[in-house]
């Protein structure tokens, strides 16, 4: 059976819980707690799974694959087929640039804020820079979503999978998502998928929710 190297309120490794669902997949967790300034209280040895001692981390037939993407790339194709993630040039292409995003912008600007608020980051930047970043990142996502049903190819991907987490935290992050018309039915649409997931509940960390 697979094992996930987990923390339930993590938003990446959310992101790969979330994909696991979909595909309807058993696994076991291993939780991995905080020890302070950013450092992960992992087990002995979880530097051989993972060299940055980041989460999350999935191990699969006895190999660790770690980041984020890659768990998503590698249960797309192990599990999903291209339906998932298409083998032609331009489908896989059209994926991976949301893909991009959802590593740049949307962690920096969505993900940044909301660890800002609860308190859980230890990087540079203010919170004013990480909304600026988040606007650019929901702009993009609205550009798309505000006539397509879907980010990519016309389907659900991992593409959508990946977005959506820190999307739909966005209210953590002291960020309405009332302006963005498209991103907000994008994320009833995953939301109301098979086998979908329910977010973590929120903690209260950083003080109440933005509507």
């Amino acid at each position: 059976m697979m094992v996930l190297y987990n923390r339930e309120r993590s938003g990446n490794c959310y992101k790969a819980r979330l994909m696991l669902s979909l595909l309807g997949l058993a696994y076991e967790k291993v939780a991995i707690h905080r020890e302070g300034k950013g450092r992960n209280r992992a087990p002995e040895g979880y530097d051989k799974l993972n060299p940055l001692r980041q989460i999350p981390v999935l191990v699969a037939d006895g190999k660790p694959v770690w980041g984020t993407i890659a768990i998503l790339v590698y249960l797309a194709r192990k599990h999903g087929g291209e339906r998932w993630l298409p083998l032609d040039a331009e489908g896989e292409a059209e994926v991976t640039q949301w893909l991009s995003l959802a590593q740049n912008e949307i962690f920096y600007g969505l993900g940044r804020a909301r660890s800002m608020r609860g308190q859980r980051w230890h990087g540079t930047g203010t919170l004013e820079e990480a909304h600026a970043v988040a606007a650019v990142a929901l702009r993009a996502l609205e550009s798309r979503l505000g006539g397509h049903e879907w980010l990519a190819l016309g389907r659900l991907t991992i593409a959508d999978v990946a977005c959506y987490s820190y999307a739909v935290f966005a209210p953590e992050g002291g960020i309405s998502l009332k302006p963005y018309t498209g991103v907000r039915a994008w994320l009833t649409r995953i939301a109301g998928l098979p086998g979908y997931l329910p977010t973590p509940p929120y903690d209260g960390a950083g003080g109440p929710l933005v509507e």
